[in-house]
């Protein structure tokens, strides 16, 4: 609930509101025992850098089933360095949880696609509920990746687990949707809709070209609350938007969306990796750390675009090369996912926080050409000595 009447009056029943999943507040009432401490965020931040290193082993596992044991290092060093990652240990932010539990259903999917049963089916599909809990935004990849289970291996035995994947999700999710129902009226809270169309709809995210307006357009729109009263009139509103503007908005949704997503800085925050002001940080003072921000900071756009070939190549035939049915089972479904959010925020807002809990993702699919040229390589050097030794053995039988 957003109301904090309660905090100043322990006897008054704030009023409910399905606002905020309930994946994250569940994760800190473990911490909770009354007003906020600092003992007590000491205790959140810690248990989140220690989340948070659990990530980068599963990371390693997970980049490991569809690429080498040193690709799949190096990937896992690049998502163990990475300043957003680890400043967003000392935020009360969901990026931490998040970022675990889809790592964890990436790890799980690597297993998932050497076997294929059903009861990991709908494991896979428990893992992206208890996700969505924490952040909704992942509850319709469920049904993306019921679809390429479908497309993938066909309507008879991809139907049944596509069928089992969603039935796991279900089990997990229809409880917070029930609270909803019963306790609301509403499966979910609309508001959140109309904040994700309109918040994305100013290019450059400025109102109408207002240096200052950066990052929250939407506070300086006198029409915010004309346009954000229900989903038809937001998308009354960009669709008229369109009309007036047809290039600056094509541009803005089809490149500029994309591009901010993926970028580096934060645009609703203090900037770079810090989404809020810090007064001290290692990355300030730590040789170390600075040496690791200069490099990533420096690898970011480079890591993107190859990330970018990765997700095309992942739909190749590359048999050829080596690369069988299982690593190419997971290589795909990340794709899936990186193309899932890029589209979802191309709609909505592309505020570039939501990237981050991605980094191991994308870091995996950059890794992901260099690691197929490498293949290629082998597998033509292979053949070249294997041809050597064929016309060598044929000399010495015609001699």
């Amino acid at each position: 609930s957003r109301d904090s009447k309660s905090l100043l009056k322990p006897d008054f029943r704030p009023a409910p509101d399905a606002a905020r999943s309930p994946g994250y507040p569940i994760f800190l009432s473990a911490f909770v025992s009354g007003l906020p401490n600092k003992d007590m965020i000491d205790r959140i931040v810690l248990s989140q850098a220690l989340l948070s290193t659990i990530t980068v082993l599963f990371s390693f596992l997970f980049l490991r089933s569809f690429l080498s044991a040193f690709w799949a290092g190096a990937g896992t060093l690049l998502v163990a360095i990475s300043p957003h990652l680890i400043v967003a240990n000392s935020y009360i932010l969901t990026e931490t949880l998040f970022c675990f539990f889809l790592v964890l259903i990436g790890w799980f999917i690597g297993l998932f696609g050497k076997t294929l049963h059903l009861w990991e089916a709908a494991v896979v599909g428990m893992f992206m509920a208890l996700a969505s809990l924490v952040r909704p935004s992942l509850q319709y990849f469920c049904i993306l990746f019921g679809a390429f289970l479908l497309l993938h291996l066909g309507w008879q035995k991809g139907g049944k687990l596509a069928g089992m994947v969603i039935v796991g999700f279900v089990v997990c999710f229809s409880p917070w949707v029930i609270r909803n129902v019963h306790t609301l009226g509403v499966t979910s809270d609309k508001t959140l809709m109309i904040n994700f169309l309109h918040h994305g709809m100013y290019p450059n995210f400025t109102y109408d070209d207002v240096r200052e307006s950066r990052g929250f357009p939407y506070r300086y729109d006198p029409r915010a609350s004309e346009i954000s009263r229900d989903i038809p009139s937001v998308l009354k509103e960009i669709s008229s938007r369109f009309e007036q503007e047809p290039i600056k908005h094509l541009q803005w949704f089809l490149i500029g969306k994309p591009v901010a997503f993926w970028s580096w800085n934060t645009v609703q925050g203090a900037g770079d990796a810090f989404i809020y002001p810090v007064s001290q940080s290692p990355y300030f003072q730590s040789p170390f750390f600075r040496w690791s921000h200069h490099l990533m900071h420096w690898l970011h756009w480079p890591l993107v675009i190859s990330a970018f070939f990765g997700c095309l190549m992942a739909w190749f035939p590359l048999s050829r090369i080596g690369v069988n049915q299982n690593p190419l089972f997971t290589a795909r479904v990340t794709s899936l996912l990186l193309i899932y959010y890029t589209a979802l925020h191309i709609i909505g807002a592309p505020f570039p926080r939501y990237s981050v809990p991605l980094r191991p993702f994308l870091y995996g699919l950059a890794l992901f050409p260099p690691y197929l040229l490498s293949l290629a390589l082998r597998s033509r050097f292979k053949g070249t000595i294997q041809g050597f030794h064929a016309d060598e053995a044929l000399i010495q039988r015609e001699n």
